[in-house]
């Protein structure tokens, strides 16, 4: 009895209140001793148990307070930058609450002024507005100019596309091209009609009929009041082909030609040369050259400019040039 006691006390003892208490069954002699020796063996069974337990359990307490000591650091590390955040805070409202109290003085000082100051910007509202107004006025100019613009520019191009087309609508044989020409230049079309006289030059250099249409392009010049153009037309005649059937045509309009320009005494040098003595010219050109000279002579400056200031070419008439 007593060495089960003193057993079941080392169980207390050991077991800490993890092991329930043992039962005691009533056994013999014998069997008690088998029954204590299996007992001390299951006994330092059990005993390695708990202990292994124990172990375990402290191994994890140690981890947890491991975590707690680290989060505690970390909550310490975090309330020492809010104080600091919360001090530099309170540092910037102090500067920012002297610089509006900075900024109230100034307002106050410079109540007064204010209302000049109101009353310029009013006054200088109004130059803007004026500023304004002369802007869109000028604006609206602008845009009616560019509307205008547009317009000649719509123009043009419609005129460049007819001549694009007239271009390419050009006869490819010589003959043709030649009549075409001649077509437009009585039909009075001058700009297509010298353009085809040109485009014959062009493909049929020196070809015989060269003197005849340097006339007709000259002729065209004429037609459209450009006479120094015109001239230099009728200067090539002159000068490459005195001898051809055309150069009293071009002789006569030359003369016309520096009459229109008020060059009045080129111009009755080249009457002359029509009405001069052994002249094969034409009768016709003889009698409108005679005509011209005598008017030429008796201006007073209203047609020749070379004489007097006063520049005119209106009493040279189409209609003479044409007959």
């Amino acid at each position: 009895m007593g060495e089960r006691s003193t057993l079941a006390h080392d169980l207390k003892k050991t077991d800490m209140g993890c092991l329930p208490h043992p039962a005691r069954p009533r056994v013999g002699l014998f069997d008690l001793r088998t029954t204590m020796i299996r007992t001390r063996v299951v006994v330092s069974l059990l005993m390695i148990a708990p202990l292994s337990a124990c172990i375990t359990m402290k191994s994890e307490h140690d981890e947890l307070a491991a975590e707690v000591m680290t989060l505690r650091k970390k909550v310490s590390e975090r309330d020492t930058q809010l104080e600091q955040t919360l001090i530099k805070a309170q540092e910037q409202m102090a500067v920012v609450e002297e610089q509006l109290a900075a900024a109230e003085k100034i307002l106050r000082n410079n109540q007064a002024s204010i209302g000049v100051r109101v009353d310029n910007l009013e006054f200088d509202s109004q130059d803007v507005r004026g500023i304004a107004e002369d802007s869109l006025n000028e604006l609206a100019a602008l845009a009616q100019n560019v509307a205008d613009s547009r317009t000649e520019l719509d123009q043009r191009l419609t005129a460049v596309e007819q001549t694009l087309n007239a271009e390419t609508d050009i006869p490819e044989g010589k003959t043709d091209l030649l009549k075409a020409a001649e077509r437009e230049l009585k039909a009075k079309d001058y700009s297509r009609a010298r353009r085809l006289f040109r485009t014959y030059l062009s493909r049929y250099p020196s070809d015989p009929k060269e003197p005849e249409v340097r006339f007709k392009i000259g002729q065209t010049l004429f037609s459209e009041r450009d006479y120094r153009s015109a001239l230099g037309e009728f200067y090539w005649l002159v000068q490459n082909a005195p001898d051809n059937e055309v150069i009293h045509d071009a002789v006569y309009y030359s003369g016309l030609a520096f009459a229109k320009l008020g060059q009045c005494d080129k111009a009755i040098a080249y009457f002359n040369a029509i009405v001069k003595k052994g002249s094969d010219a034409p009768e016709r050109y003889k009698t409108q050259a005679e005509k011209q000279i005598k008017t030429l002579e008796a201006d007073t400056g209203k047609i020749c400019g070379d004489r007097h200031t006063d520049e005119s070419g209106d009493s040279i008439s189409d209609e003479d040039a044409e007959s």
